[in-house]
């Protein structure tokens, strides 16, 4: 929802009041496919984003664009589809309805988009149709109060014996991909090398899935790292988000399927200047759309392991990055959103150009 309303501001900026985001509980699936239902009988577009993580394990929205375009052929719909590689094969399986609904794909990354191009579920024309247009970042502080930073650091730091020597920051939502038990074990690796790590997570793990939380608890207290966990949660307001997170010395985000354009956690810790430990692009160009972002994985203070990496090979690149502390950048985002909304109005003024929509 955060990429969802930050983009229509944006597109709205350039034409008001052309985009609105519309909201349903997923307690209401009739209610949900309904308004979609409602939109395109207008002759307009509906903008889908899948997956949509927000509705856990329901396979609702992955039949709701077929459900709707069997009321009415009216409209047109577009799917931006965040992940492809990567998916689920239950998901996958799940989201083939509302793929043959479809008229037209966004991918926020060039590897899932060449990744798509392999599926026999959508005609030719309308893979090659496919455009990649990179996400803004969900998360732009308006500004950073260094006396919440300086707060932030001693409390994460801690005092006496369970002062930390290095702060490890993670963002984001905790899922498989992002391998929240490699957090852990970083952090064990890094106490038996007799040095004081503790882990300053900002995020939380899916609603729908608190077995994982359990089982993350359950691995810091059998590694012996519970005092060395310091887990906010999700924290809504941008600033105390930002000003928490540059408590940190060092970030690690070990991604499954590398580090990308799409991913919004990467993005956020990007505008710090802070060192970062990730994991290997699936693919060379991924930031070549991407100039600041590139410029952030090209400098010294990144270091990038093989996705496969085991927490000593962290570790290692954790020592190795907070070495370059001092070269760290934070880059500014702040003209990716704009650059998105030129990009998706260019989408909607062709179909609307062939006369099949009035407007978003």
């Amino acid at each position: 929802m955060d990429y969802s309303r930050r983009l229509c501001d944006a597109i709205n900026a350039h034409r008001p009041g052309f985009a609105a985001v519309e909201t349903i509980e997923p307690t209401r699936p009739v209610a949900f496919v309904g308004a979609i239902v409602e939109v395109l009988r207008r002759g307009s577009i509906v903008h889908f984003q899948l997956p949509i993580e927000g509705w856990g394990n329901s396979l609702l929205p992955g039949s709701a664009l077929m459900a709707a375009r069997a009321a009415t052929r009216k409209g047109r719909i577009i799917i931006t589809l965040h992940e492809w590689t990567s998916l689920n094969q239950l998901r996958y399986l799940s989201m083939i309805p509302d793929l043959l609904a479809s008229d037209g794909f966004v991918f926020v990354s060039p590897k899932q988009r060449a990744s798509f191009l392999g599926t026999p579920l959508v005609g030719r024309a309308k893979k090659q149709a496919t455009r990649v247009i990179p996400i803004g970042p969900n998360i732009l502080p308006s500004r950073i109060d260094p006396d919440r930073v300086a707060q932030e650091r001693t409390k994460t730091r801690g005092i006496g014996a369970a002062q930390a020597e290095i702060v490890i920051g993670y963002f984001g939502v905790l899922y498989a991909s992002k391998r929240p038990d490699m957090l852990l074990r970083v952090v064990r690796e890094l106490q038996d090398r007799g040095i004081k790590a503790r882990l300053l997570v900002c995020g939380d793990f899916l609603w729908d899935k608190p077995k994982d939380r359990e089982a993350f608890f359950a691995l810091a207290s059998q590694l012996g790292v519970v005092e060395w966990l310091d887990f906010r949660g999700r924290i809504d307001a941008e600033d105390e988000l930002m000003a928490t997170l540059a408590a940190a010395d060092v970030f690690l985000l070990p991604f499954t399927d590398g580090v990308s354009v799409r991913r919004g956690s990467f993005q956020a810790v990007s505008q710090l200047a802070i060192p970062l430990v990730s994991t290997v692009p699936e693919d060379q160009a991924e930031f070549d759309l991407s100039p600041s972002l590139k410029t952030k994985i090209g400098n010294p203070a990144t270091v990038l392991c093989p996705v496969n990496a085991s927490a000593e090979t962290f570790a290692d690149a954790i020592i190795a990055a907070i070495a370059h502390k001092e070269d760290a950048v934070g880059v500014s985002l702040t003209g990716l959103w704009d650059e998105a909304a030129i990009a998706h109005l260019d989408i909607y003024d062709t179909f609307k150009a062939r006369g099949d929509v009035q407007r978003l």
